[in-house]
């Protein structure tokens, strides 16, 4: 059955592995692929993200096959790992089968060398803990020493051994993940494990750009609210902040971030691509005050994207929900309001404030105000007479403002217009 799954694999990709193993054999090192891709491959879901281990010297085997394919290699040679570049449609990690030593809890791990069976009990959970020997004479023999397959067919998330979580507390979040993602129960002694670990309050320890990792991963799932949930029955969150809550709102509001985004992908295919997690993230962090949110993103080392759209939507999302909410406002006053904001906050301020009136005036931002073209450039300025400098931004601006307003439309409506305002300006 697993090898009828692999010769099913797209052509590139069963190529590429095979060719693997023939290397493998010229060089005589083992070569599997592991993990995920293993556990997909029987679950039946697309995972072209393939990783390679080597019983040898895992980046000497990826520098011969980036030769063989004229590839591009990152490698770290410190953990023995190499990243291949270049290959269309899919990726793949490289990396010598190695054992992993944790002398203090929630620490890194010491890594050496090691077999594959050794790699295979340093991963997470069993269900990850499966390889496919890719040599040609056992090509697509299954190697699964903890029970991986057989934890897959009982839909169980179940550790190897019981200080897993002690060692690596980050793995509370992804047994999590892959419970939700797949619908499976994390296996009961697992979860003792689980619970002792949060007792020790042993996520409080980890270095906190690893827990910003697995956060965005979770972000990143189809349906962040499962997990999330479930995080905050299991352990809670004030890891992350001390008063941090779960928030019975949040199903609504990340089932509309889900709408949302779809919605906007039909409407404004040609707009920048939205980022649905870093909505979620923001959704996440709101009910902190301001200066929770800075102390976290700045401790969590989140990337300047998200760190300013999460704390937009604590800073902006109230006065731009008064300003929308007024009876009578031009529709420049709309523009001003929002144009500063990225369309995640925006999108976001919708969800938070459903008022139809909030609602219309966004949808005509987006559809109407938003990428408005003027006819007048800097040169035209130059033209009447109006010396380069701050000035054109005040003037042109001035300009848009009153296009949006419907009270210039025309090349010539706008040379008027920019004729009075500038005669100040001379």
């Amino acid at each position: 059955m697993l090898l009828k799954k692999i010769y099913e694999l797209p052509r590139p990709v069963l190529d590429f592995i095979r060719l693997t193993g023939r290397v493998g054999d010229e060089k005589g090192v083992n070569v599997y692929a592991v993990g995920g891709f293993v556990r997909d491959l029987f679950l039946g879901v697309d995972n072209f993200d393939i990783d390679l281990v080597v019983e040898g010297d895992g980046i000497a085997f990826a520098q011969e096959l980036a030769h063989r394919l004229s590839l591009r290699l990152i490698s770290h040679r410190r953990f023995g790992t190499a990243t291949l570049l270049g290959l269309e449609g899919f990726k793949v990690d490289i990396a010598s089968a190695r054992k992993e030593i944790y002398e203090t809890p929630a620490a890194l791990p010491v890594v050496s060398f090691g077999k594959i069976e050794d790699d295979l009990f340093r991963r997470d959970f069993t269900i990850n803990a499966m390889a496919v020997s890719l040599s040609a004479h056992d090509f697509g023999k299954l190697v699964d020493f903890y029970g991986g397959q057989t934890d897959l067919k009982n839909r169980v998330v179940r550790a190897l051994h019981p200080l897993s979580f002690i060692d690596d507390p980050t793995r509370i979040l992804r047994a999590v993940r892959f419970e939700q993602r797949f619908d499976f129960k994390i296996e009961k002694k697992t979860l003792a494990w689980i619970r002792r670990t949060v007792r020790r309050q042993m996520l409080h320890r980890v270095q906190k750009h690893r827990l910003r990792d697995e956060i965005v991963l979770i972000f990143q799932e189809k349906t962040p609210f499962k997990s999330v949930r479930r995080l905050s029955e299991i352990c809670g969150f004030s890891y992350i902040s001390p008063r941090l809550r779960f928030q019975k709102k949040w199903a609504v509001a990340f089932a509309e971030v889900g709408r949302k985004a779809l919605w906007f992908k039909e409407w404004f295919p040609h707009k920048r691509h939205l980022e649905p997690y870093v909505m979620y993230l923001c959704l996440f962090f709101y009910p902190l005050s301001a200066k929770e949110i800075r102390k976290a993103v700045f401790a969590y080392a989140f990337h300047k994207r998200e760190s300013l759209r999460i704390l937009s939507l604590r800073e902006d999302f109230q006065s731009v929900r008064r300003e929308l909410l007024k009876r009578n406002i031009k529709p420049s006053a709309v523009y001003r309001a929002l144009d500063p904001l990225s369309y995640e906050v925006i999108l976001l301020i919708s969800i938070l404030a459903p008022h139809p009136r909030v609602v219309q005036r966004i949808e005509n931002f987006l559809f109407v105000y938003n990428g408005q073209r003027l006819h007048m450039r800097g040169e035209d300025l130059a033209q009447l007479g109006i010396r380069p400098g701050p000035a054109y931004k005040k003037i042109l601006q001035d300009l848009l403002y009153a296009k949006i307003d419907g009270t210039v439309r025309t090349r010539e409506q706008e040379l008027a217009f920019l004729e009075k305002l500038t005669v100040s300006h001379k």
